[in-house]
Order: C-alpha cells, then sequence, then structure tokens
C-alpha cells in the first residue's frame, strides 16, 4: 500500500512538474541605456515623437509609475538587476566595480529552472563566474561607440527559436541613449520647439545635445518595436513576457550618477502573457531588484527569502495594488576626484536625500572633472562636459538660474526634502521647513535601518 502510494505521489509530482514547466512563461527584457522615464510619451514627454513604440506597449501592457534603480549608475543598476541585491550587498556599489564572487545571478537561477540565458549588447558586468550568460550576437556591446552602429536580430531570433520545448530568457542590452548623442534622426524636433527638463540650463548647447539625446530615445525605442515584431514573426508574442526597462536616468546633471528623481525613476513596462485584464498601470513603488523575483516566481522556481528583491506577480495578476512601504537609493563616487556619498528614500510621496558628505565638492570625471584638475585626454569635448561649460559660461554672464543650477549640481546641503506630489523636479527643500521635522526624522530612521541590513557603513573613501 505504501508502495503504491509513493509511485502516485510520484507520479503527480513529475506531472505537476511537466505542466508547470510547460506553463513557464519565455522572458525578452530590453533595457535601455541612461534614458529618463520622463523622456518617453506614455511617461509624460513633452516633446512628440520620443517613443512610439513604447508607448503602443504601454496600451496593451502593465506600466510602473513608480519604479526606481537604486543607485544610478550603469554597472549598479545591471549588477542589482540581474542578482536581485542591491548594491552594497552585491558589491557592485561603484560605476565599473565588480560584483561580489560567489553571487549567483539570474542566469544560475533560471537555468537550475531550465531556462536557456542570454544577453545581447551592452554587458558593464563582472566577473563572468557571476553573469554566465549565453553571448549572443547581433548588438554592440560599446555604449561609447561613435555614430550609429549595425544591429542585427539573427542571433536574438536563433536564440529564441532554436527550442521549442525550452523556455528562454534573453536580456537585449542597447546602447542608447548612452552619450555621445550622435545616432538618429534629431530632425524629428525643432531646437526651439524643445520642451526643455526644469532641471537644466537653456542655452544652444543644452537644446542641441538634449535634441541629439532624444534621437537615441527614439533608436532604443525603433528597437522596442522590432522586438515586438519578431515575437509576433515567430508565434511567440503569446508566451513571452515583454519586459522593457530604460536604465538609469539621462547621463545629464541632476540624473545619472545622483539620487535626484531624473536619475532613480525608471520607465518600467510589462506585457504578461496570458492575462485576461493585463492592461493597467500601478503607483505601486517597486525597484530593479524586484524583477529576477518575478522571473523566478514565474519560472515555477521558490524565491530565496535573502534576495532584497520581491516578487511583482501579485501586482501583475492584480491580486494587490501595494508592493514597497519605502524605496530606498544610494550613490557613491568613483575613485576619482572627492568623495561623495548620498542615500534617500522615498514613501511614494515624500523623498528625503541624506547626503553624507555635504562638505565635499560633488564632481562627476566626465562632467566637472576639471574642478578636480582632471584632465580627459581622450574626449576633451565629451558632450554632456561642452552643455555643462555653457551653463558655467551663461552663470559668469549674470544669469541667475544658470548660477542656481551650477549650485545645484557642484554642492548638496546635508538634508533634501521634496513632496513629489507638488515638486516632481525637486526644487523645493523642505528639510529646513519646521512642519516638515518629523517626516525627515522618520525617513532618515528609515535610511539608518536599510543601511544596517545593506552593510552599508556610509561616506565614501578613497
Amino acid at each position: 500500500m505504501k508502495t503504491t502510494n509513493f509511485i502516485f505521489m510520484l507520479g503527480v509530482a513529475l506531472t505537476a512538474a511537466l505542466f508547470a514547466g510547460a506553463e513557464a512563461p519565455n522572458f525578452l527584457i530590453l533595457v535601455g541605456d541612461d534614458i529618463s522615464s520622463s523622456s518617453l510619451g506614455c511617461y509624460g514627454s513633452p516633446n512628440p515623437n520620443t517613443s512610439p513604440n513604447i508607448d503602443k506597449l504601454a496600451r496593451e501592457g502593465i506600466r510602473f509609475t513608480n519604479m526606481f534603480v537604486s543607485e544610478a549608475i550603469c554597472a549598479p543598476t545591471r549588477a542589482e538587476l540581474y542578482t536581485g541585491l542591491q548594491p552594497h550587498r552585491n558589491g557592485c556599489m561603484k560605476n565599473h566595480a565588480a560584483t561580489k564572487a560567489g553571487t549567483l545571478s539570474v542566469v544560475h537561477y533560471l537555468r537550475k529552472l531550465g531556462y536557456r540565458v542570454g544577453l545581447t549588447g551592452k554587458r558593464h558586468i563582472r566577473p563572468n563566474s557571476v553573469y554566465p550568460f549565453e553571448n549572443v550576437k547581433g548588438f554592440t556591446p560599446n555604449c561609447n561607440a561613435r555614430k550609429k552602429t549595425d544591429e542585427s536580430w539573427e542571433g536574438v531570433e536563433e536564440f529564441i527559436t532554436r527550442d521549442p520545448d525550452q523556455p528562454f530568457c534573453l536580456f537585449i542590452c542597447s546602447i542608447h541613449a548612452h552619450a555621445p548623442w550622435d545616432s538618429g534622426d534629431s530632425s524629428l524636433w525643432m531646437l526651439d520647439e524643445l520642451k526643455l527638463p526644469p532641471s537644466l540650463v537653456d542655452t544652444k548647447e543644452t537644446r542641441h545635445y538634449y535634441r541629439e539625446h532624444l534621437a537615441e530615445v527614439r533608436l532604443f525605442d525603433e528597437q522596442v518595436g522590432k522586438a515586438q515584431a519578431l515575437l509576433q514573426k515567430t508565434k511567440l508574442d503569446g508566451t513571452t513576457a515583454l519586459i522593457v526597462l530604460d536604465e538609469n536616468g539621462a547621463g545629464m546633471p541632476g540624473g545619472k550618477w545622483t539620487t535626484y528623481d531624473w536619475g532613480v525613476r525608471s520607465a518600467c513596462l510589462i506585457k504578461w502573457p496570458g492575462l485576461t485584464d493585463g492592461i493597467f498601470e500601478t503607483d505601486a513603488l517597486a525597484q530593479y531588484c524586484d524583477i529576477l523575483p518575478t522571473l523566478i516566481d514565474a519560472g515555477g522556481g521558490a524565491v530565496p527569502s535573502d534576495l532584497d528583491g520581491k516578487s511583482l506577480l501579485p501586482l501583475i495578476r492584480q491580486e494587490t495594488k501595494n508592493h514597497r512601504e519605502k524605496s530606498f537609493f544610494t550613490y557613491n563616487s568613483g575613485p576619482e576626484g572627492p568623495p561623495f556619498s548620498s542615500r534617500a528614500v522615498t514613501d511614494g510621496r515624500f523623498k528625503l536625500m541624506w547626503n553624507l558628505t555635504p562638505d565635499n565638492l560633488f564632481a562627476v570625471r566626465v562632467i566637472n572633472g576639471f574642478d578636480y584638475g582632471y584632465e580627459d585626454k581622450k574626449d576633451p569635448n565629451r558632450h554632456v562636459r561642452m552643455m555643462y561649460l555653457s551653463w558655467l559660461k551663461k552663470a559668469k554672464n549674470g544669469d541667475a538660474a544658470a548660477a542656481e543650477a551650477v549650485q545645484r549640481f557642484r554642492k548638496h546641503p546635508e538634508f533634501q526634502l521634496f513632496d513629489l506630489s507638488k515638486d516632481i523636479w525637486e526644487r523645493n527643500n523642505l528639510a529646513d521647513n519646521p512642519e516638515y521635522a518629523s517626516k525627515l526624522e522618520e525617513l532618515k530612521a528609515s535610511i539608518t535601518e536599510w543601511m544596517k541590513h545593506q552593510g552599508d557603513k556610509g561616506a565614501a573613501q578613497h
């Protein structure tokens, strides 16, 4: 009798496993490069023509309005996405830093569930032992490439159609819209009609480079459209979860390299197969570390309890409307220039930035490295530097708004508190307003607790 029961239970288990494997969706994930979500039409871009394909996807799927990266720099953003761990726990807390050896990534987790896991395009991650992706040919990994580089979809098509019985996970990592901004069709926008983000100084150079940036945003959007067309061509659109992320914010002052909203707020659009009611938007707080647990969960695996992220499937299935109470952010300067560290948190309405080194100059090598004596022999005329130099010139000529923008970039007070419901561009610092003293202390305490959990010792030391 016991043997019969054992055989029956074993049969049930095997049947369940096979069924789960058949139900496991494919994952096609497109990741932009230095694209602020506010540049996209479905996220309120005041400039037309930037993202017709992404806007169409937003009308067909799920749009996250409060998705964030934990650190708005390329390497930490990608390490968080692939490991489900935030920067201080995965070890990649500065740009170009390596993830801790022995850390498990999406490749390890999904391979155990029977997936083949590949990546084409930009990597900006190391070591290979942590990220043993199958390298899929077709997209350039060189984000600093001059002019538009050729791309081929043949490798992508081969990868996703190789074995109909094996689910796949493929990351298509674009280099758009990383600087230099010299690709795409910028004739879609008239210079004098451009609407600039309020954080930028309105100069001839700013308008020129911002328009070129939008042209690269459009190139990423075209890649999203091609990916959707390929899924339809191969008849995989009904079994594939399509996820589009824009990485961290624009590589301009006040975006990438900061904890400002323009740097850490990300676009996230998901078209999930098999959902009868899968078109909606959610304002639930979420972070990039939540993507990996979602893939594990959907693939039939158990999400490890020690990950910083948690599965978004309950949100995607509309079983809940909430996900996180708070989202946390960090910034740590690289080895060049004066050390600068910032930590931040938002509860969805209020945002506190706690700058741990307020007496130090804030400097980014590619923008204002000259402030600490850096000489860029490789590319002295970097686009973002030319933009920033035009701000300095305008400020020197007596423009108060330009002077304020330069000061906002170079120097940060210890505390910056913003009410994002009224001040999405974070212009009105409430930190010294007694009315908000208790909110500041509450958010400061939550940052302190998060830092303890992360093993974060605070201010960066070079």
